[in-house]
Protein backbone atom coordinates (compact mmCIF):
# COMPACT_ATOMS: atom_id res chain seq x y z
CA UNK A 1 0.00 0.00 0.00
CA UNK A 2 2.56 2.73 0.95
CA UNK A 3 4.47 1.85 -2.61
CA UNK A 4 1.63 3.25 -4.14
CA UNK A 5 2.28 6.70 -2.77
CA UNK A 6 5.65 6.92 -3.78
CA UNK A 7 9.11 7.55 -2.30
CA UNK A 8 9.77 9.55 0.47
CA UNK A 9 13.46 10.76 1.01
CA UNK A 10 15.52 10.54 3.46
CA UNK A 11 13.94 8.20 5.49
CA UNK A 12 15.13 10.01 8.36
CA UNK A 13 15.76 14.01 8.69
CA UNK A 14 19.83 14.95 9.71
CA UNK A 15 20.34 18.20 10.44
CA UNK A 16 24.34 19.62 10.86
CA UNK A 17 24.31 21.97 14.14
CA UNK A 18 25.32 25.00 14.23
CA UNK A 19 25.39 26.94 17.57
CA UNK A 20 22.84 30.00 17.28
CA UNK A 21 21.99 29.42 13.68
CA UNK A 22 19.17 27.87 11.96
CA UNK A 23 20.14 24.62 10.45
CA UNK A 24 17.58 23.23 7.49
CA UNK A 25 17.53 19.64 5.68
CA UNK A 26 15.37 18.94 2.28
CA UNK A 27 12.53 16.43 2.32
CA UNK A 28 11.75 14.88 -1.22
CA UNK A 29 8.27 13.04 -2.20
CA UNK A 30 7.83 11.69 -5.22
CA UNK A 31 4.91 10.59 -6.77
CA UNK A 32 5.26 7.40 -9.49
CA UNK A 33 1.90 6.96 -9.88
CA UNK A 34 -0.95 8.07 -12.37
CA UNK A 35 -3.18 9.42 -9.61
CA UNK A 36 -2.66 13.21 -7.43
CA UNK A 37 -1.54 12.68 -4.24
CA UNK A 38 -2.53 15.35 -1.36
CA UNK A 39 0.17 15.48 1.63
CA UNK A 40 0.72 16.74 5.03
CA UNK A 41 3.69 17.43 7.18
CA UNK A 42 3.05 17.37 10.86
CA UNK A 43 5.87 17.40 13.46
CA UNK A 44 6.04 16.98 17.34
CA UNK A 45 7.37 20.07 18.02
CA UNK A 46 5.79 23.18 15.35
CA UNK A 47 7.37 25.84 16.93
CA UNK A 48 11.05 24.41 16.74
CA UNK A 49 10.90 23.70 13.13
CA UNK A 50 9.28 25.01 10.16
CA UNK A 51 8.44 23.13 7.51
CA UNK A 52 7.71 25.01 3.82
CA UNK A 53 5.70 23.84 2.23
CA UNK A 54 3.85 21.91 4.94
CA UNK A 55 1.09 20.68 2.76
CA UNK A 56 0.31 20.20 -0.97
CA UNK A 57 -0.56 18.07 -4.18
CA UNK A 58 1.44 16.05 -6.02
CA UNK A 59 1.06 15.80 -9.91
CA UNK A 60 1.40 12.15 -11.38
CA UNK A 61 4.60 11.52 -11.80
CA UNK A 62 6.22 14.33 -9.80
CA UNK A 63 8.69 14.88 -6.98
CA UNK A 64 7.78 18.23 -4.03
CA UNK A 65 10.83 19.29 -2.16
CA UNK A 66 10.00 20.12 1.28
CA UNK A 67 12.34 22.31 3.50
CA UNK A 68 12.41 21.75 7.17
CA UNK A 69 14.13 24.38 9.11
CA UNK A 70 14.95 23.77 13.16
CA UNK A 71 15.43 27.13 15.23
CA UNK A 72 18.67 28.30 16.34
CA UNK A 73 20.08 27.38 19.81
CA UNK A 74 23.26 27.63 21.54
CA UNK A 75 24.45 23.99 22.17
CA UNK A 76 23.80 20.91 20.64
CA UNK A 77 20.93 19.34 22.29
CA UNK A 78 20.66 15.78 24.32
CA UNK A 79 19.73 13.01 22.41
CA UNK A 80 17.24 12.53 24.74
CA UNK A 81 15.77 15.54 23.85
CA UNK A 82 16.45 14.73 20.02
CA UNK A 83 14.75 11.28 20.36
CA UNK A 84 11.31 13.13 21.33
CA UNK A 85 11.16 14.86 17.76
CA UNK A 86 9.64 13.33 14.80
CA UNK A 87 7.79 13.97 11.73
CA UNK A 88 4.73 12.65 10.52
CA UNK A 89 4.10 12.34 6.71
CA UNK A 90 0.48 11.63 5.65
CA UNK A 91 -0.71 11.28 2.03
CA UNK A 92 -3.96 10.29 0.52
CA UNK A 93 -4.59 9.66 -3.57
CA UNK A 94 -6.45 12.97 -4.58
CA UNK A 95 -8.52 14.05 -7.25
CA UNK A 96 -7.45 16.58 -10.00
CA UNK A 97 -9.27 19.51 -8.78
CA UNK A 98 -8.48 19.04 -5.46
CA UNK A 99 -7.18 22.45 -3.97
CA UNK A 100 -5.09 23.22 -0.98
CA UNK A 101 -8.24 24.75 1.08
CA UNK A 102 -9.42 21.09 0.76
CA UNK A 103 -6.75 18.93 2.04
CA UNK A 104 -7.24 19.45 6.00
CA UNK A 105 -10.97 18.33 5.73
CA UNK A 106 -9.13 15.62 3.21
CA UNK A 107 -7.14 14.40 6.48
CA UNK A 108 -9.95 14.72 8.98
CA UNK A 109 -12.26 12.70 7.24
CA UNK A 110 -11.93 8.50 7.78
CA UNK A 111 -11.03 8.15 4.36
CA UNK A 112 -8.01 5.42 4.51
CA UNK A 113 -4.99 7.58 3.70
CA UNK A 114 -0.87 6.35 3.95
CA UNK A 115 0.98 8.05 7.29
CA UNK A 116 5.11 7.53 7.63
CA UNK A 117 6.98 8.62 10.56
CA UNK A 118 10.25 10.24 10.77
CA UNK A 119 12.59 10.67 13.27
CA UNK A 120 14.81 13.39 13.24
CA UNK A 121 18.97 13.60 13.37
CA UNK A 122 21.31 16.11 14.80
CA UNK A 123 24.89 16.26 14.67
CA UNK A 124 28.02 17.83 14.82
CA UNK A 125 30.30 17.00 12.31
CA UNK A 126 32.10 20.42 12.06
CA UNK A 127 34.91 20.55 14.16
CA UNK A 128 34.40 22.74 17.05
CA UNK A 129 35.57 26.21 17.03
CA UNK A 130 37.71 27.77 20.15
CA UNK A 131 35.00 30.19 21.74
CA UNK A 132 36.13 33.74 21.21
CA UNK A 133 35.26 36.29 24.57
CA UNK A 134 35.24 39.30 21.97
CA UNK A 135 35.41 40.81 18.77
CA UNK A 136 39.09 42.28 19.61
CA UNK A 137 40.41 38.65 20.47
CA UNK A 138 39.22 36.99 16.99
CA UNK A 139 40.20 40.44 15.44
CA UNK A 140 44.19 39.52 16.55
CA UNK A 141 43.62 36.05 15.60
CA UNK A 142 42.88 37.17 11.84
CA UNK A 143 45.94 39.49 12.37
CA UNK A 144 48.58 36.82 13.65
CA UNK A 145 46.94 34.54 10.34
CA UNK A 146 47.57 37.58 8.22
CA UNK A 147 51.59 38.10 9.70
CA UNK A 148 52.16 34.58 9.23
CA UNK A 149 51.14 34.49 6.09
CA UNK A 150 52.93 37.20 4.63
CA UNK A 151 56.20 35.37 6.60
CA UNK A 152 55.80 32.39 4.86
CA UNK A 153 55.06 34.07 1.26
CA UNK A 154 58.56 36.13 2.20
CA UNK A 155 60.18 32.49 2.49
CA UNK A 156 58.80 31.30 -0.48
CA UNK A 157 60.43 34.34 -2.15
CA UNK A 158 63.18 33.25 -0.68
CA UNK A 159 63.93 30.35 -1.17
CA UNK A 160 63.21 31.01 -4.87
CA UNK A 161 66.12 33.44 -5.35
CA UNK A 162 68.64 30.89 -3.33
CA UNK A 163 67.15 28.35 -6.00
CA UNK A 164 68.06 30.63 -8.96
CA UNK A 165 71.96 31.23 -7.62
CA UNK A 166 72.28 27.44 -7.16
CA UNK A 167 70.99 27.14 -10.94
CA UNK A 168 73.54 30.29 -11.85
CA UNK A 169 76.13 28.88 -10.07
CA UNK A 170 75.45 24.89 -11.46
CA UNK A 171 75.52 26.48 -15.38
CA UNK A 172 78.79 28.53 -14.49
CA UNK A 173 80.77 25.15 -13.34
CA UNK A 174 79.45 23.19 -16.13
CA UNK A 175 81.00 25.89 -18.67
CA UNK A 176 84.29 26.08 -16.59
CA UNK A 177 84.10 22.09 -16.87
CA UNK A 178 83.54 22.60 -20.71
CA UNK A 179 86.62 24.99 -21.00
CA UNK A 180 88.95 22.74 -19.04
CA UNK A 181 88.28 19.80 -21.45
CA UNK A 182 88.82 22.12 -24.22
CA UNK A 183 91.99 22.92 -23.14
CA UNK A 184 93.54 19.88 -22.08
CA UNK A 185 92.33 18.22 -25.53
CA UNK A 186 94.65 21.08 -27.10
CA UNK A 187 97.50 20.63 -24.61
CA UNK A 188 97.27 16.90 -25.38
CA UNK A 189 97.79 17.72 -29.13
CA UNK A 190 100.58 20.21 -28.88
CA UNK A 191 102.76 17.64 -26.91
CA UNK A 192 101.78 15.14 -29.50
CA UNK A 193 102.98 17.50 -32.50
CA UNK A 194 106.45 18.69 -30.16
CA UNK A 195 107.07 15.20 -29.89
CA UNK A 196 107.17 14.33 -33.67
CA UNK A 197 108.86 17.82 -34.88
CA UNK A 198 105.88 18.44 -37.06
CA UNK A 199 105.47 21.90 -38.13
CA UNK A 200 102.03 23.08 -39.35
CA UNK A 201 101.71 25.30 -42.28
Amino acid sequence: MAEEFGEIYPSELTFIFEPKKQISCMLNLTNNSNRYIAFKVKTTDPKLYCVRPNKGILKPDSTCEIKVTRQSCTILPTTDTIVKQKFLIQRVFASEDMTLEDIDSLFNSKDTHNEKKLKVVITDVIPKMVEMKSKSEEQDLTADIVKEIVQMKSQIKGLNMLLKEAEETISKLKEQKSDCGCKGKKRRHCLYIKCFNVKLA
